[in-house]
């Protein structure tokens, strides 16, 4: 007497291969919630490149796009928990530009400090930036820009 192996229907194969695709959506959300953020541009301190209501795709996960580097744009948070949205320009112990020189830069040595990032706006007339604020210390970078929506588009 031989036992005979019940057929799977279809459906069940169908069903599951659903709940895979169910699953691997939601660890992709989960992914996507832990380690972006849309934030929103206010004020001119960044135009041209960026404007009052564009959208701006923002990481935390560095090891899927790189470290921080000179000319990225990052978002800084002050104490006060106002975000800042601003370009890099020198990176820790490097020498900051001179054009971006001011009584607190000279103060500073004219370095960034370890630990520190020095940023500007785009729009260096309209920008409150390490120029008046001091060179930003990492632990208050939130994450750096790797996508945009302009408010208009």
């Amino acid at each position: 007497m031989s036992i005979a192996e019940p057929i799977q229907p279809k459906r069940h194969r169908s069903s599951v291969r659903s709940l895979s695709l169910l699953i691997l959506f939601g660890m992709c959300a989960i992914f996507f919630a832990t380690y972006f953020r849309v934030v929103v541009v206010s004020g001119p301190s960044m135009e041209p490149t960026y404007k009052e209501g564009d959208r701006l795709l923002m990481t935390n996960a560095y090891w899927l796009f790189g470290a921080i580097k000179k000319g990225d744009v990052v978002v800084v948070v002050r104490p006060n928990r106002e975000m800042l949205i601003k370009r890099v320009v020198a990176l820790p112990g490097e020498e900051i530009p001179q054009k971006y020189w001011s009584p607190l830069v000279y103060a500073m040595g004219g370095r960034v400090p370890e630990g520190h990032l020095f940023v500007v706006g785009d729009n260096l007339e309209r920008s409150e930036d390490s120029r008046t604020l001091g060179a930003i210390p990492l632990s208050h970078v939130q994450g750096k820009i790797v996508g945009a929506k302009g408010a208009t588009n």
